[in-house]
């Protein structure tokens, strides 16, 4: 990591204690949002499609550099392999269900009319 990078966590860190505190981002700069996408797709990934009109896009952008940056339990490769995890124990849970229902032999009796006196 180079240090001009390293300065430009550290100068936008506010956004992320903010968002960790209360959920909740305020409307930053477009020179910000270029900075945090620079310092997204040089460490992070190089694709993303975060849209600097959204305000949910703006906060997930923070949340997910900023995981990496923290190296917290909410980054991009930690929610991958949550999603595998979640796959696996659900094709285990398929497993079970796919067992032979018991089948039951004695079937109730419809109910008729009653007869006419």
């Amino acid at each position: 990591m180079t240090p001009e990078d390293h300065e430009l966590f550290k100068k936008h860190f506010h956004l992320y204690e903010c968002y960790k505190k209360h959920a909740f981002i305020r409307n930053y700069d477009k020179e910000v949002y270029n900075d945090l996408i620079h310092l997204y797709t040089t460490y992070v990934n190089e694709k993303h499609n975060f849209s600097h009109w959204c305000s949910s896009c703006r906060a997930e952008l923070v949340n997910y550099l900023y995981g990496w940056y923290v190296n917290e339990e909410n980054t991009t490769w930690y929610r991958k392999q949550q999603e595998e995890e979640a796959a696996q124990a659900l094709q285990e849970v398929e497993v079970v269900f796919t067992t032979e229902a018991p089948v039951i032999e004695n079937k109730p009796i419809k109910r008729r009319r009653k007869p006419n006196k």
